[in-house]
């Protein structure tokens, strides 16, 4: 799929905790690392992808900034000693380096995923909002 739409596998890291695949596992130093790789560099004009499918929580919210009391998080393959990745934290290492008119696009399969990011919006994928994602098949920049 991403390849088919102008990503080259060079650029591509990819995290799976299956070792037949030959990647690193998906611990917490290796998905804050490629949080960092992702968005390191970023210049205006670039389209980033990232896509994480694993388990998502829930846990107190230690700053105030949740309105429900509680932060979404990411739960990495080493969560019990190395802990999870909260939504602060993936915004923090993610969307707050991005510069202007970077897009990225991020595909969240998980719980709790909905807000995870931490934005300040929600996107709804209706006809009208995903016809200026994809023009002539390919990702509008």
């Amino acid at each position: 799929f991403l390849q088919h739409h102008g990503f080259q596998q060079q650029n591509m890291h990819i995290l799976v905790d299956d070792r037949s695949w030959n990647t690193q596992p998906p611990t917490r130093a290796n998905i804050t690392q490629e949080f960092q790789w992702l968005s390191q560099g970023a210049q205006p004009g670039d389209i980033l992808f990232l896509h994480y499918s694993g388990h998502g929580t829930q846990t107190r919210d230690l700053d105030g900034d949740e309105a429900d009391g509680y932060d979404e998080a990411l739960v990495p393959l080493d969560h019990q000693s190395a802990g999870v990745i909260t939504d602060d934290e993936v915004f923090d290492r993610v969307c707050a380096r991005l510069p202007q008119r970077c897009r990225l696009t991020a595909v969240m399969d998980c719980c709790h995923s909905g807000t995870v990011m931490d934005l300040p919006y929600t996107f709804k994928a209706n006809k009208a909002n995903m016809a200026n994602i994809f023009v002539n098949g390919k990702f509008n920049a």
